[in-house]
């Protein structure tokens, strides 16, 4: 594994858009006073693919080592970007870019599509941008291609 630059939680309190990027470590706290950890797997369309790391604490550090352990805690989604780390929208939540893994290239990803479209127009998308057709059916059995807010975060992870 690469090397990762860490910085304090209050380095960067919001990170515009076109500056996240594959790779970078992120901390989130949903009020409840904890802090859950994630990486930037890839951009898309409509936000960007994360992995949320099953490591949760009571303060808001994190280091490689942990990383390098560190299991997926529910799989890949869309995470809305834009709203979370640029716009700092949400009231009850708290998400920062805390680090970078230099040289990150993701793994156990091969296999995780999302989907979109209607009809004949349906279509699966892997963590990459790459499209394929797919049967309407077939789109039913994938998640959508929707960025999640902080809510939906803490849908998914309750359901873990």
């Amino acid at each position: 594994m690469s090397n990762i630059k860490f910085w304090e939680w209050d380095k960067k309190p919001r990170t515009m858009l076109r500056f996240v990027k594959p790779g970078d470590i992120f901390c989130f706290s949903l009020g409840d006073g904890k802090y859950y950890f994630g990486r930037i797997i890839s951009k898309s369309i409509v936000g960007h693919i994360v992995e949320i790391f099953n490591f949760i604490s009571e303060e808001n550090k994190i280091n490689q080592d942990i990383i390098e352990s560190a299991h997926r805690l529910i799989p890949p989604f869309v995470l809305d970007s834009y709203l979370l780390f640029d716009k700092k929208y949400e009231k009850d939540a708290d998400w920062r870019i805390i680090g970078h893994q230099s040289n990150y290239t993701p793994s156990g990803v091969d296999n995780i599509y999302f989907s979109y479209g209607l009809g004949d127009g349906c279509k699966k998308v892997d963590v990459f941008g790459n499209e394929f057709p797919i049967t309407e059916k077939e789109a039913s059995v994938l998640p959508p291609l929707s960025p999640h807010s902080s809510y939906h975060v803490r849908k998914l992870m309750e359901s873990t």
